[in-house]
């Protein structure tokens, strides 16, 4: 019997030519069992280079403990693509070659899922190809996930197709349950040894139980969990923990409540609820017209219209009265739809929407509640943009500034869990995730990397005296740049991924550099210009002399591997934006703990610029065979004292300040 990730390689070696053992995927792995036997609920912070092999370094040890010790193993992912890989690739190598009955399942959000009530309702006029999907779904092994459809749909048929948690009735009130697929996914995960999720359900699955006292649970019971791109988790959590409403939304279900009342109690429809409609649009409008005021009380008069402004727990209780008000609406409005006989039409549809409806009410009562009594942990913010038909939205957020507390009480304190990621430290230095997850004594590894950057990788960077990006020589660093970028792009030939932190930026260069570039042969592609990032990204890959110009979501998740990508320009160190309110109620609370103005900037500021900045780098050299140079654009990577923090973060490649040495590099190779 196989026992040890030692024993699987030996399996391996024997089952397929040419296998190779990987030092550092053995590490890994041994920290992984190390974390899966503990007997108490342990943390370990795994930091592995592209190329360690990490996904099998950490599913085989899991695998082994399912299959050894009767543990079940949540695996999550940041982003959908790697868990398809996942379900697609990895899992399907090792049922065929490890030699370990095992079983396992993939699940997705319920909103991932075809809504077999929403099919019920809908026509072909909402959803083109509509019979199509019906007749593709009748298979007994679909799993109904629109990842997986091979009829077409558009977003808004997607849309008109899925059931969001918050509307959901749940499967003991919904007539069409034994038909959902999101319930036959969540029943099977349910029966697997190891189930591939997203760190996004992973943290609703911890918000449900916090919220119904351990009642409720998606994802079931489990033993450990194995959480990929680690770095992600505390930006995840934040979202899941997050909130926000906005005015079209609520005035949309009040409606939607009052017309289903109406339409089935007819003339016996009472003032009462008519008054409590009313009165629930009206004291929407004055929450939203409030908080449009303090946004416009929040900038220069003389300046433009401000974007975003928070908001203090006062300032919300000062005014609360418009908010309790619409609760006290909305509960007897929940309490008049529950009450209310369905008089007509299909009597299961009807019911299925009564029991949204009445869900939707109930999770909004509970938003609010939250919003008017969560304490001064979390952040408050009300921000203004512009829709596509010239109308101004408003929108009210709210999130906690830190998560790890919440962590820590739902998952650290219960669960042994391993974050495994190309990028969790700073130069060896872990504190910066530690702080962020809430963690106390974690176990910390870096296994390195079996790439040899000093001879696959070149970094360039422009010597100290040049102009860097602040206010005082901007202008300055801007033209050198567009020159720069171009002599580099030409000594490369294309293969060009060229990352932004800014939009103006990106289009600036693109409108400057195309033109030229697409002249000597090489096409350029602009993100949010020539199709999804999907598309843009698949035209890239397949032509070795194109040149991607691109902004923050190309600085991870993406692997451009050989020829496609043989040069990366970042145009400067990707600092948080100092208006971002999360991140200066982040600043504030750095500085506060230690009593300096200036902590955030050492504690938070440079590291998270750090981890972005590395996984910029990590675009460029995907395997061992991969050659190529990054370019960062900024000479306070030299010129700064804390340039050298950031060096020695990044990939052991050699440094010039020289394009001239670029060439060469390039002949070279």
């Amino acid at each position: 019997m196989i026992r040890t990730f030692a024993q699987a390689e030996q399996v391996l070696a024997t089952t397929l030519p040419g296998y190779k053992e990987r030092p550092q995927q053995q590490a890994l792995a041994a920290g992984v069992e190390r974390l899966l036997a503990s007997e108490d609920p342990m943390q370990l912070l795994a930091q592995a280079g592209c190329g360690v092999g990490k996904s099998l370094g950490s599913l085989i040890p899991g695998i082994l403990a399912a299959r050894n010790a009767g543990k079940r193993i949540i695996v999550a992912t940041a982003t959908k693509a790697l868990q398809e890989q996942y379900a697609n690739t990895d899992i399907p190598f090792l049922e065929e070659n490890l030699g370990v009955p095992f079983t396992w399942a993939l699940l997705k959000g319920r909103s991932n899922y075809v809504c077999a009530a929403k099919m019920a309702e809908a026509t072909s006029l909402d959803v083109p190809g509509l019979e199509d999907l019906r007749t593709e779904l009748r298979s007994p092994e679909h799993s109904g996930d629109f990842e997986h459809l091979a009829t077409s749909l558009t977003d808004t048929a997607k849309r008109a197709l899925s059931m969001s948690g918050a509307e959901c009735p749940g499967k003991m009130d919904c007539p069409f349950a034994a038909e959902c697929f999101a319930e036959k996914a969540r029943a099977a995960a349910k029966e697997a040894d190891i189930v591939v999720t997203n760190t996004a359900m992973l943290m609703t699955d911890l918000k449900v139980k916090q919220m119904s006292g351990g009642v409720a649970q998606m994802l079931g019971e489990y033993d450990a969990v194995i959480i990929d791109e680690g770095h992600e988790l505390p930006e995840i959590a934040a979202n899941t923990l997050a909130d926000q409403m906005r005015r079209r939304g609520m005035e949309s279900l009040i409606d939607q409540v009052e017309s289903y009342v109406t339409s089935h109690q007819g003339d016996d429809v009472t003032e009462e609820f008519l008054g409590q409609a009313k009165e629930a649009r009206i004291k929407v409008d004055e929450i939203f017209n409030h908080l449009t005021d303090l946004l416009d009380g929040d900038h220069d008069k003389d300046g433009p219209p401000a974007t975003q402004a928070v908001i203090t727990l006062d300032e919300i209780q000062a005014h609360s009265e418009p908010y309790v008000l619409l609760v006290e609406a909305l509960r007897g409005m929940y309490d008049q739809l529950t009450s209310t006989q369905i008089r007509h039409g299909d009597t299961m549809k009807e019911s299925v929407r009564k029991q949204r409806l009445s869900r939707r009410l109930l999770t909004l009562d509970g938003r609010l509640i939250d919003l008017l009594t969560t304490g001064p942990e979390m952040v408050r913010w009300v921000e203004s943009e512009t829709t596509r038909k010239g109308d101004r939205m408003i929108t009210l957020n709210w999130s906690p500034v830190e998560v790890g507390p919440f962590l820590k009480e739902h998952l650290w304190e219960t669960t042994s869990v391993a974050l495994v990621s190309a990028t969790l430290a700073v130069s060896s230095d872990f504190s910066y995730i530690i702080s962020e997850l809430g963690l106390e004594r974690p176990e910390t590894m870096d296994v390195g990397t079996p790439f040899d950057y000093k001879n696959q990788a070149l970094l360039y960077v422009p010597a100290r005296n040049m102009p860097d990006p602040s206010p005082r020589t901007r202008a300055a660093w801007q033209a050198q740049t567009q020159h720069t970028t171009r002599q580099l792009i030409e000594a490369s030939g294309g293969g060009a991924l060229l990352l932004f932190t800014s939009r103006s930026a990106m289009e600036a260069s693109y409108g400057l550099l195309s033109t030229v570039l697409e002249m000597a042969g090489m096409t350029c592609l602009m993100q949010g210009e020539h199709g999804t990032n999907k598309e843009i990204a698949a035209r890239f890959k397949s032509d070795t002399h194109s040149v991607l110009f691109a902004l923050k979501s190309f600085f991870t998740g993406v692997d451009f591997s050989g020829e496609t990508c043989r040069l990366v320009i970042i145009d400067k160190l990707p600092f948080p934006v100092p208006s971002d309110i999360m991140f200066n109620a982040k600043a504030e609370l750095i500085n506060l703990r230690h009593r300096n103005e200036w902590a955030s900037f050492n504690h938070l500021s440079i590291p998270m610029m750090t981890l972005v900045l590395v996984q910029g780098f990590g675009r460029l050299i995907r395997s061992v065979s991969d050659r190529g140079v990054v370019a960062i654009l900024d000479p306070r990577l030299v010129s700064k004292n804390y340039g050298s923090k950031i060096r020695a973060a990044l990939p052991p490649a050699p440094m010039t300040h020289n394009v001239s040495d670029v060439a060469k590099f390039y002949s070279a190779n």
